[in-house]
């Protein structure tokens, strides 16, 4: 859902709910529910510069011999300057921090929840319940 308020200023509130159902060669053994809720503000300082501030929290159902279920709570930031219509830098920020209990990648072995900022840094999770990710850039759109 967005909801504008003026021509600088809109907000975006969103939820979803995904389940996993364990198939007959799955490591899972039970169906696992993960509920998130999250919004989005966003402000027009300038005609060519743009802030963007996010939370996120997410919260996995008990399952699979877990008695804690994850939780992970987020906040983003972001800026954006425009050069011209076509191109322009931006700089991104997070800090997700976990509670809880997950499952380790065998599939079996119950394990404290940590964070995981985003898809852009897969392969990257932290070791332990918090982790603060950055990243600048320049996009050019064709």
């Amino acid at each position: 859902m967005r909801a504008a308020f003026t021509s600088r200023l809109d907000i975006s509130l969103s939820c979803s709910n995904v389940q996993y159902i364990a198939g007959a060669h799955s490591a899972f053994r039970s169906t696992t529910v993960w509920n998130t809720l999250g919004a989005v503000i966003h402000y027009g300082v300038s005609p060519a510069t743009s802030i963007a501030a996010g939370y996120s929290y997410t919260r996995a159902a008990k399952a699979n011999r877990i008695t804690s279920g994850a939780q992970y709570q987020q906040v983003s930031f972001a800026q954006y300057y425009a050069l011209s219509k076509s191109s322009g830098l931006y700089a991104v920020e997070a800090y997700q921090r976990s509670n809880g209990q997950t499952l380790a990648a065998d599939g079996t072995t119950v394990i404290a929840a940590t964070a995981d900022v985003g898809d852009g840094f897969n392969s990257a999770p932290s070791s332990g319940r918090s982790q603060f990710v950055g990243g600048a850039g320049f996009i050019h759109r064709f």
